[in-house]
């Protein structure tokens, strides 16, 4: 197979140069390993070094593989970072914590993640070694791939694309869909086919467990005073910087959606940017509405953030794992200002999605309680009017 690497020269050069060596070990070596027949029980190994929204979509597979394999063992390596999506996970018996440094965005130089992705990946290959799994599913079609841990383990048939080098490594290496733009759902669904597992992306049912011991009044003595209903939750921030919208962009629909009802905010995030909004709210609302913005930013777990998802009107946010998680609760207004279909939201709830990927223009959703509008420019007094006309309807 004639492998279509994703990145940059930059980047695929070396992982060509590495792919010839590892090619080489696989065939006279690798490839060679003694291995079992595959189990009706089977113990499966999912990888994704990805992010905390990357972590919440691959849980929908678990569910999935239970009900072809009621008995199956479901284990994963995931980031330290996405431990708050895993810990109250039914489904998973053992989660495998490796920081790959691709993926890290600490604000630590190049070699202090090198360390740190090598350091987390000695402490769990004692435990890795411990079992024979029947499948190895490595769920990412960028970078930040797990292959390299394949040596070191036991598996009998090891599953994943081969868009980021190792690919030599895998018993079944795929290619990604030939369209133009696709669901990262759908890469999930051809390595479950592997597995004898056909799912469709409509037949997908999110889900988020919330520990029991969550409670609304725990949450109201983290905010600065009583939240009351009807509210909104405002997630304004992302991991990366070119998707964010100016403060000025939130205050502006805050401030039309507290001058026309009587909707509350709640404030969540992981910054000083909330405390910038307020400010900005400030100026383009009157002043007896400011008390009804509660500034939960840096407060809330995300256990507590699902909970308030659930009694929520609405929530705001953009393309980010707050987008994915609020779906499953309540319905969602969210602005995809970089990115497209292929992180388009699996949700419970009907969701308007306003994004500026031409690539996705005009491609249709199968989800139909998404309704997708494209601007080519977000940060627009239409565009403001609109989300906030929507709430207040």
């Amino acid at each position: 197979m004639k492998r279509k690497y994703s990145g940059t020269p930059r980047e695929t050069i070396p992982l060509k140069v590495i792919d010839s060596l590892v090619d080489i070990y696989a065939k006279w070596f690798y490839k060679k390993r003694r291995r079992n027949l595959i189990s009706d029980t089977p113990k499966v190994l999912i990888a994704s070094l990805g992010h905390m929204g990357d972590a919440l979509t691959v849980s929908y597979l678990f569910p999935i593989i239970y009900k072809k394999y009621p008995n199956a063992v479901i284990d994963i390596i995931s980031p330290t970072w996405c431990k708050a999506v895993n810990d109250s996970n039914p489904y998973i018996r053992h989660v495998f914590y490796i920081d790959h440094f691709l993926s890290n965005r600490s604000k630590i130089n190049t070699w202090q993640k090198l360390k740190q992705n090598y350091r987390t990946f000695r402490e769990v290959l004692s435990d890795l070694k411990k079992d024979e799994y029947d499948y190895y599913l490595d769920v990412r079609t960028s970078y930040a791939v797990s292959h390299f841990i394949l040596p070191f383990i036991h598996v009998k048939k090891a599953i994943g694309f081969n868009r980021r080098g190792l690919g030599g490594l895998l018993d079944v290496e795929l290619d990604i869909s030939k369209q133009a733009t696709f669901h990262h759902f759908d890469t999930y669904s051809v390595l479950l086919k592997e597995m004898g597992i056909e799912v469709k992306l409509e037949e997908v049912v999110p889900y988020f467990t919330i520990n029991p011991s969550i409670s609304q009044q725990q949450i109201e003595q983290k905010l600065p005073s009583k939240l009351s209903s009807p509210y909104v939750l405002l997630f304004p921030e992302t991991g990366e910087e070119h998707r964010q919208m100016s403060s000025e962009f939130w205050a502006t629909i805050v401030g039309n959606v507290l001058n026309n009802s009587n909707y509350s905010f709640v404030l969540c995030g992981q910054t000083d940017l909330s405390a910038r909004i307020i400010k900005n709210i400030q100026e383009v609302t009157d002043s007896r509405f400011v008390g009804r913005v509660l500034d939960g930013s840096k407060r809330l777990s995300i256990q507590e953030l699902a909970f308030l998802a659930t009694g929520a009107e609405y929530a705001l946010t953009l393309d980010s794992f707050p987008e994915h998680l609020c779906c499953i609760f309540c319905k969602t207004i969210t602005i995809y200002k970089a990115s497209g279909l292929p992180f388009y939201p699996i949700a419970n709830f009907p969701v308007l999605l306003l994004h500026g990927h031409t690539l996705s223009l005009g491609v249709e959703f199968v989800r139909k309680n998404v309704e997708i509008l494209y601007r080519e420019n977000m940060e627009t007094e239409e565009v403001k009017n609109l989300i906030a006309e929507k709430i207040i309807s």
